[in-house]
């Protein structure tokens, strides 16, 4: 008889996600937000594949997130590249002004980049999943904990509520006849 939990896992489609998301992970820490985004929409696809053909649960949304915040670092990466270009040209052609302008920009674009690539980056401590995640999601053996209680007592619904009526018959001076 097959391991029922067999069907949560599909193993070549998570070890693939695995492998791309530390390649994902590599990219980010040089600042190639190109390769990391390629990397990070591999592992969506490979988690999606994985819950696809076995019926699993589709756990791609977090790499889906990790490829948008890429591709948006790689977008800040080109206006900063840029930037520093025609800041570079304007210091040459002795505009030290439009320069200046230009190297602030591209030092703005630069930062944005490095936030949104540090967000989008694999393993990243805002929340995202580590590597052992998907090691322990390719674990495809069952424990279960035969010493756990379980509590099947009745929820005790009989606590007293106050539905006494609210006098509301008391006047009240709102002076909002004086707005008229």
């Amino acid at each position: 008889m097959a391991d029922d939990n067999a069907l949560n896992n599909d193993p070549t489609d998570l070890q693939g996600a695995a492998t791309a998301q530390t390649a994902e992970g590599q990219a980010a820490g040089s600042g190639d937000w190109a390769t990391a985004e390629t990397d990070a929409q591999q592992a969506e696809s490979d988690l999606q594949n994985a819950a696809y053909t076995t019926g699993g649960t589709d756990d791609s949304t977090e790499a889906g997130m990790e490829a948008q915040d890429e591709d948006w670092a790689n977008w800040e990466q080109q206006n900063a590249d840029a930037d520093a270009q025609s800041a570079a040209s304007y210091e040459a052609a002795g505009d030290p002004d439009d320069a200046a302008i230009y190297a602030a920009s591209a030092d703005n674009y630069q930062s944005d980049a490095n936030s949104f690539g540090e967000e989008g980056a694999y393993g990243d401590t805002l929340g995202q999943p580590t590597d052992d995640t998907l090691t322990a999601a390719a674990d495809d053996t069952t424990t279960t904990d035969e010493t756990a209680t379980v509590d099947d007592t009745a929820a005790d619904d009989t606590a007293a509520v106050d539905d006494t009526a609210v006098d509301d018959s008391a006047a009240v001076d709102d002076d909002s006849a004086a707005a008229d």
